[in-house]
């Protein structure tokens, strides 16, 4: 029973909110977040902490992840100062995977120390990767884990910790030393396999159970009602999009990836068979499965077909896909969606974001996923990529209306801009002029206060040589406006929906052009809760924006929880 007797923790995963303030400052985050599950304060976490968890768990540490972030959501009243002071874990770990956690990550760091002065606080992820220099000047972040996979360097840091060692062989580590100098290890653990990783589910369901903190691990706001679930395929990308700081060029780079990393067939085949045992509701597949080869994405499908799983799954794909794929897929997956990211219509400038394929191949792969029973097609459209000036924005949006004239309901393409930051470690960043990107921040100091502006145009990192800040926001409500009638026409959306989001990027505006009248006393007063009349107009807007996570959706085929089952997960020996 020693799996339901919880223990005092070894390490505490925080996962911060994308700015600690943000129940009392003044901001609207805009449309930053409206494409993905979470809400603006990018309350979902990454992945990577629970198969950290699972795997220190293994190796006889005990774990516990906190969704801060989750938590501040849910519940008004609830303080991180009093919440965390109950804590005394032997370390605490913060995610800093994505920059938009800049502020929120460091605040809870620093609470944390000032909480606990003698509980040392460990930053992970790609972003602390990158600025790792910078955060270990901070004297309440003690140590940095850099790259893609740190299971076993955690594990190694802990084991220091644990007894009172060097810590002068961990891999992946920076820290200070005694006197003050920044040690960074030269040795990197990247694993060319990924046969370490576990079973990271059961394990977060048991550690909600042993903590009794279902609100605790929640992935982000609305999961209760659609709790959708992600798999791991692989590490490291074979892909080197411009603007993406997880591409090939960025794997090498930054985190010292030279080659992706595989899960084996037969254990992501497994994953959405645990998976589908505590939930109906949708798979989805994280990384293209043709990344590997054609062979690898054949034996992952048959698998899949083997486990006969009916939620809807759903499948990246990162460039266009040949009919026998897609033939195979319908054989073997019984309900599968796609979601594919073309970025603009204009195949020119798709070439330079580094996607090189034709709007041919892109509609006869629409074409042909539709004859094959596909439920949804999600095909996304980027604003802020070089070349692209608002004209080129709206020939986007009469692509959209042309794909839906074509293809009917089932598609659903959307719009949103390159935001709020162009990712450090990118090929646009690191060839900015030469693209025509004007970067506007360079230190994670700026980066960290960029994200306490009232107006998400102040927190955009970049412009180029065709659009301004300015004009980014402008024709990214122009494109979000009548892109949402043309769905609404052609059966995408309900009327309801179309008029609450179309209410939604009209009072927007209306806000953002309140916002800018403002000096900056009145904001100050504002987030000294001395004036609230316009904050409580943001706040409306919030929650109006929540409306437009529902073109996100994929249906859930039966229950969204399988009570009956999830107690008998609980119960399960490893």
């Amino acid at each position: 029973m020693r799996n339901f007797i919880p223990r005092k923790p070894d390490i505490v995963f925080l996962h911060p909110p994308s700015v600690y303030d943000f129940r009392k400052i003044l901001a609207v985050a805009g449309p930053i977040a409206d494409l993905i599950p979470s809400g603006p304060q990018f309350e979902m976490y990454p992945i990577g902490i629970s198969y950290l968890g699972e795997y220190l768990e293994r190796h006889n540490f005990e774990v516990r992840i906190v969704n801060l972030a989750s938590k501040m959501l849910g519940n008004p009243l609830f303080k991180p100062e009093r919440f965390l002071k109950k804590l005394k874990p032997m370390a605490f770990g913060i995610d800093l995977h994505w920059l938009t956690h800049a502020h929120g990550a460091i605040e809870i760091a620093r609470i944390c120390k000032e909480i606990h002065p003698d509980i040392p606080v460990i930053l992970g992820g790609y972003s602390a990767t990158i600025f790792h220099e910078e955060l270990l000047k901070l004297p309440f972040i003690d140590f940095v884990i850099r790259g893609d996979s740190t299971e076993e360097p955690l594990r190694s840091l802990l084991e220091c910790i644990r007894r009172q060692t060097d810590f002068d062989r961990v891999p992946n580590l920076s820290y200070r030393d005694s006197g003050g100098a920044l040690v960074s290890s030269k040795s990197m653990w990247v694993p060319d396999d990924l046969d370490h990783l576990g079973n990271n589910y059961r394990f977060m369901i048991k550690s909600a159970a042993k903590h009794l903190d279902f609100l605790g691990i929640r992935a982000f706001g609305g999961w209760w009602s659609h709790p959708m679930t992600a798999i791991l395929t692989c590490r490291g990308c074979t892909k080197a999009c411009s603007f993406c700081g997880g591409s090939s060029w960025s794997m090498r780079r930054c985190y010292g990836r030279r080659r992706v990393a595989f899960r084996k067939p037969e254990n992501i085949a497994q994953d959405a068979y645990f998976i589908s045992r505590f939930t109906s509701a949708p798979i989805f597949v994280i990384g293209d499965l043709r990344q590997n080869g054609r062979v690898y994405a054949s034996e992952i499908l048959k698998l899949l077909g083997k486990k006969e799983i009916e939620n809807v799954i759903v499948l990246e794909l990162f460039e266009p896909a040949t009919d026998s794929f897609l033939d195979e897929v319908s054989e073997n997956i019984k309900a599968f969606a796609i979601e594919i990211s073309p970025e603009t219509h204009d195949e020119r400038l798709r070439y330079v974001t580094g996607k090189r394929y034709s709007n041919k191949s892109l509609e006869a792969t629409i074409e042909k996923a539709i004859k094959a029973k596909c439920e949804k097609i999600d095909v996304f459209f980027m604003i802020g990529i070089p070349g692209q000036t608002p004209d080129s924005v709206m020939q986007t949006v009469s692509y959209c209306e042309h794909l839906l004239k074509r293809f009917g309901k089932k598609l659903n393409p959307l719009i949103g801009p390159l935001a709020p930051f162009l990712d450090p470690g990118s090929i646009s960043f690191d060839n900015a002029e030469k693209l025509g990107y004007k970067i506007l921040f360079t230190s994670f100091d700026q980066y960290r206060k960029a994200l306490l502006s009232p107006h998400w145009r102040d927190a955009l990192s970049y412009e180029t040589e065709w659009m301004s800040r300015q004009d980014i926001v402008d024709i990214t409500y122009e494109a979000m406006f009548h892109l949402n009638r043309i769905r609404y026409r052609h059966g995408v959306i309900s009327k309801e929906l179309m008029v609450n989001i179309e209410k939604y990027i009209c009072e927007s505006v209306e806000v953002l052009s309140e916002i800018d009248m403002l000096d900056f006393s009145q904001t100050s007063r504002i987030n000294n809760g001395l004036d609230s009349s316009i904050k409580h107009r943001v706040k409306a807007l919030e929650k109006r924006g929540k409306t437009l996570k529902e073109q996100l959706k994929w249906p859930v085929k039966g229950k969204r929880f399988k009570m009956l089952n999830i107690a008998r997960i609980i119960r399960e020996t490893d």
